[in-house]
C-alpha cells in the first residue's frame, strides 16, 4: 500500500530544483576552507605513530628509550602506558560473526602493514615523526595472508595467533525454488569474478586535531561520521557525551572511507586530555592509504539460469568478502553487495553462499557505491555470458526480463528487513531504451576500424539510497531575519550547505541568502548518522523540509495575531507576509520574530528507509589490441534520482561518479602480495583516473515519482559510480570478441596488461 503525504506550502517562490550556485565554492577555491589540520592553537604539539611494517608478527619487545631522550619529545607511550585504550574500536557487524575489536594501540600482535604499536607527542611535527622512527620493535614475523582465495585454501596460515579458520562468518540468503530455476530444460551461464581492493584516495588524508577545556574536549577532524567520533572519544576518555564536540568544517573527500572511527582520533583526544595542550595528528600519503579503510577486495562466483526464451529463472553461486585483519565496517558489505545482484530484474530464485574472510590487510569499509558496485557487476556480467550462450543480443535480453511500471511497487524476494527489499519506484525498460537512443547505433564497420577493436557494452542498475531513521535537523530564525540551519550529517565535499539551504528557503519562503546552514557539529542537534549510501539528500533533505514548515507555522499563526487574519490565508514569500487576495497587507516576516527569535528541532523518520534510485549506463569503447589501451568513444548515463534540488550539483556528483566508477574498471587497485605485504601506498603505485582519462557522460535525466519521503527525492550520490564497472566491462569483451570469440572479462581493474594478455 502506497503511503499518502501532503505537503502544505505557504510559499510560490521556488528554489528547489534551481541550479543556484554552490555556497561552499567561493571558499573552497580561493583557498579559505578551514580543514582539521588548520586550526590554529597556541601550544599545540603533534602526534605520531610507530607502525608495523611487516603483514604479521608478535611484538616480542618495544624499545622506547631513544626516542624518549630525543629533542622536542613531550611523551612516548605503548599500549602498557595507556590502560584506556584496552578496550579498542568496535563497529557495527553481522550478529555471529567472531568479533575482534580494532585495537587503538597494538600490544601483542600486529596484523597488518600500517598497525600501530607506538605513540610519540612532540613540540613540532618533525620532531614527532623522527622520534616515531627511532623506537625499535622486536617482531617475530609470523606467516600472513594478503588474498582471501588464499586465506580459505588448504593449509592457509591463520591471520590472527590462535584462530582456528579465517572464514569470519558464513551466511546464506535465498528465496523462491532454486532445484526448479535450474530445471534440465534450462539455459545457463557461469562466471568468476575478482574485484581489486580499492582506496578512498581522497585529495585530503585524514587529519584530526583536538583541544582540551574546562570539563570537556573539542576535536575537529576529516570524518564522514561526527558522532561516531564523539561516542568513541567519550567511552575511551570516560567521558559523557556532552562532553566531547566533533567538528567536521571542511573535508578533503570522504568517498566512503572516512566513515569509521579511527585509532588516530582516539589517540589524538587522549594526548590532548592527559597533557592538558591541544594536540594535532595529520596523515602522510603513504599512512593514509596503509591504514584507512578500503573496499571490495571480494570474489564472486556465479550461475545464472533461464528458459530457453531468455526468461530469467535463478541465480546461485557463492560470495567471498575480505574484511581484513579485524571485522570492521566492511564486515556488512554483503548486505549491499547481495541484494544488488538483482538489479532491474526479474529473479524469482536466488540462493548465494557469503564467507566473511579474515587477512592480514588493513580492515575493509565502505568505498564510493559501498559494495553496490560488486553486486552490480556480477549480474551485468553474466547477464552478457547469458547472453551469448542464449545467441541473443545483450539488450534484447534485458528487455525481456527488466521488472515492469506496473510491478512497482515490487518486493524481490531478497531477505532483508522485515518488510523485504521493496522497489518504491523506477521505469527501468524507459531508462534503458532512453540510454540507447542517446548513444545510438554503431556505424558500419566500426568494430575494427584503424586496428582500433570497438566494442558496446550495457549496464543496468537500481540502487538502494537514503537509509537510516530520526534524522534531526534544527532551524533557529533571528530578529534580524537570519534563519541558522543545523544538521548533524558531515559533507566531505557533496554540497550540504548549498542543498540544505535551497530546502529551508523553499519550504519556509525565506530569502535564500538569508539562510545560514551548520554541517556536521555535534553540538547542536541530537545524534545523526553519517554521510554515506547517497542518503543525504533524502534525510538531510527531508528533515530540513519538515523543520522548516514548522518554522513557517509557527511564523504565520504569529503573522495572523497581527495582520487579523487566519493563519491558513496568509502567504509567506522571501521573508514577507501577505493575505491572500489583498497584497497590499503585508508585513516583514521579522516584525512577528521576538527578540529572542524562535526555534524548531525536527527528525525525519521515514516508514520504510530506502528509497530506490535507478539507471542505466550505455558505454561505447575502441581498444588498442598493441598496447591494450582503452579508450571511452562515448558513454551514456540515463538516470532516475527523484526530484533534483540542484541539478548543477547532481550533475557534478554524476560527473565525480563515473570518474570514481571508471577507476574502478580500469586503474585502481590496492596491492597485496600473498603474505599480506603492502605494495601500493603511494600514488606513484595506485593509479586514479585524471583529466585525461575522464571524458564528459551523456546524461539522459528522467524522474518517475516516490511515496517513499514527502519531498520526492532520492539518493544521486553513488548512481554514477555502480554501473561503470560492469558497463566498461562488458563493452571491453565486447570489442575483444572480434579478435578472440571466447575471450572473458573475469577481473577488475582492466589493466592494459591484462588485455594484451587475453588477446594472445
Amino acid at each position: 500500500m502506497r503511503t499518502e503525504w501532503t505537503l502544505i506550502l505557504g510559499s510560490v517562490t521556488q528554489y528547489i530544483g534551481r541550479a543556484v550556485p554552490r555556497f561552499e565554492d567561493e571558499r573552497l577555491i580561493t583557498g579559505k576552507g578551514r580543514y582539521a589540520g588548520d586550526i590554529k592553537l597556541d601550544g599545540i604539539l603533534y602526534l605520531a605513530l610507530s607502525r608495523s611494517p611487516v603483514p604479521h608478527a608478535r611484538i616480542a619487545r618495544i624499545d622506547t628509550e631513544a626516542a624518549r631522550a630525543m629533542p622536542g619529545v613531550v611523551a612516548v607511550w605503548t599500549a602498557a602506558d595507556l590502560p584506556e585504550v584496552t578496550p579498542g574500536l568496535s563497529d557495527f557487524v553481522p550478529a555471529g560473526i567472531e568479533q575482534r575489536g580494532r585495537p587503538i594501540l597494538n600490544r601483542d600482535e600486529v596484523n597488518y602493514v600500517g598497525e600501530a604499536y607506538a605513540a610519540v607527542v612532540a613540540e613540532t611535527e618533525y620532531q614527532a615523526r623522527d622520534a616515531a622512527d627511532a623506537i625499535t620493535a622486536n617482531l617475530d614475523v609470523l606467516p600472513g595472508v594478503g588474498d582471501v582465495t588464499t586465506a580459505i585454501a588448504d593449509n592457509a596460515p591463520t591471520v590472527h595467533e590462535g584462530m582456528t579458520s579465517n572464514v569470519a562468518l558464513s551466511a546464506s540468503y535465498a528465496y523462491g525454488d532454486i532445484p526448479s530455476a535450474f530445471a534440465a530444460d534450462s539455459v545457463t551461464a557461469r562466471i568468476r569474478l575478482t574485484t581489486a581492493r580499492v582506496s578512498g584516495a581522497a585529495i585530503e588524508p585524514r587529519a584530526v586535531t583536538a583541544e582540551p577545556g574546562d570539563g570537556g574536549i573539542k576535536l575537529w577532524t576529516g570524518t564522514q561520521a561526527v558522532f561516531t567520533v564523539r561516542n568513541a572519544v567519550a567511552s575511551i576518555l570516560d567521558l559523557a557525551q556532552d562532553q566531547v564536540r566533533v567538528i567536521a568544517e571542511d573535508v578533503g573527500g570522504g568517498f566512503g572511507a572516512k566513515g569509521n572511527v579511527f585509532a588516530e582520533e582516539v589517540l589524538t583526544a587522549l594526548a590532548a586530555w592527559r597533557l592538558k595542550r591541544p594536540v594535532r595528528w595529520v596523515a602522510s600519503r603513504s599512512e593514509d592509504s596503509a591504514t584507512t579503510a578500503q573496499g571490495h577486495g571480494s570474489v564472486l562466483e556465479l550461475e545464472v539460469s533461464a528458459a530457453p526464451d531468455g526468461k530469467l529463472r535463478g541465480l546461485r553461486g557463492r560470495l567471498l568478502h575480505d574484511i581484513g585483519a579485524y571485522s570492521g565496517s566492511g564486515a556488512g558489505q554483503p548486505n549491499n553487495i547481495l541484494p544488488h545482484l538483482i538489479s532491474a530484474y526479474v529473479i524469482p530464485a536466488m540462493d548465494i553462499e557469503s564467507d566473511l574472510v579474515y587477512t592480514n590487510a588493513v580492515p575493509t569499509g565502505f568505498i564510493r557505491g559501498g559494495g553496490r558496485p560488486l553486486g552490480n557487476f556480477g549480474i551485468e556480467r553474466v547477464m552478457d555470458r547469458l547472453a551469448r550462450a542464449l545467441g541473443l543480443d545483450p539488450a534484447t535480453l534485458r528487455r525481456r526480463n527488466l521488472i515492469q511500471p506496473d510491478q512497482i511497487p515490487y518486493t524481490t524476494g531478497f531477505p532483508m528487513g522485515r518488510s523485504g527489499y521493496v522497489y518504491d519506484s523506477g521505469d527501468y525498460p524507459r531508462l534503458l531504451e532512453l540510454a540507447l537512443e542517446k548513444l545510438g547505433p554503431e556505424s558500419a564497420g566500426s568494430r575494427d576500424r584503424d586496428g582500433m577493436l570497438v566494442g558496446t557494452g550495457i549496464a543496468c542498475c537500481v540502487e538502494s539510497t537514503s537509509w537510516g531513521r530520526d534524522e534531526p535537523a534544527k532551524l533557529r530564525v533571528e530578529k534580524d531575519g537570519i534563519a541558522r540551519l543545523f544538521v548533524g550529517s558531515s559533507p566531505t565535499g557533496q554540497g550540504h550547505q548549498t542543498m540544505a539551504a535551497q530546502v529551508a528557503a523553499d519550504r519556509l519562503g525565506w530569502p535564500l541568502e538569508k539562510i545560514e546552514v551548520t554541517a556536521g557539529d555535534t553540538e547542536h542537534v541530537p545524534l545523526a548518522l553519517l554521510t554515506a549510501g547517497s542518503r543525504s539528500a533524502v534525510q538531510v533533505g527531508n528533515a530540513t523540509s519538515k523543520a522548516a514548515l514548522a518554522m513557517r507555522k509557527q511564523v504565520l499563526e504569529r503573522a495572523g495575531e497581527v495582520l487579523e487574519a487566519a493563519a491558513d490565508d496568509l502567504m509567506l514569500e522571501d521573508g514577507v507576509i501577505t493575505v491572500r487576495g489583498a497584497p497590499a497587507r503585508r508585513i516583514p516576516a521579522t516584525e512577528v520574530i521576538p527578540e529572542a527569535g524562535l526555534e524548531v528541532l525536527e527528525k525525519f523518520d521515514p516508514a520504510r528507509p530506502l528509497t530506490m534510485a535507478s539507471g542505466c549506463h550505455v558505454a561505447r569503447v575502441a581498444i588498442d589490441p598493441e598496447t591494450g589501451h582503452v579508450d571511452v568513444l562515448r558513454y551514456v548515463i540515463a538516470h532516475d534520482v527523484g526530484k533534483a534540488i540542484n541539478p548543477a550539483m547532481l550533475h557534478g556528483q554524476i560527473y565525480g561518479g563515473y570518474a570514481h566508477g571508471l577507476g574502478y574498471a580500469l586503474h585502481e587497485s590496492a596491492v597485496y602480495e600473498a603474505d599480506g605485504s603492502f605494495r601500493s601506498a603511494s600514488f606513484l603505485d595506485y593509479s586514479i583516473v585524471t583529466s585525461g582519462e575522464v571524458s564528459t557522460p551523456e546524461l539522459v535525466h528522467f524522474e518517475t515519482p516516490t511515496d517513499s519521503n514527502p519531498e520526492g527525492f532520492k539518493g544521486g550520490g553513488e548512481g554514477g559510480t555502480i554501473p561503470v564497472p560492469a558497463a566498461i566491462a562488458n563493452a571491453v569483451e565486447d570489442a575483444l570478441t572480434h579478435r578472440r570469440p571466447d575471450v572473458v572479462i573475469d577481473r577488475i581493474p582492466i589493466t592494459p596488461d591484462y588485455i594484451v594478455e587475453l588477446l594472445r
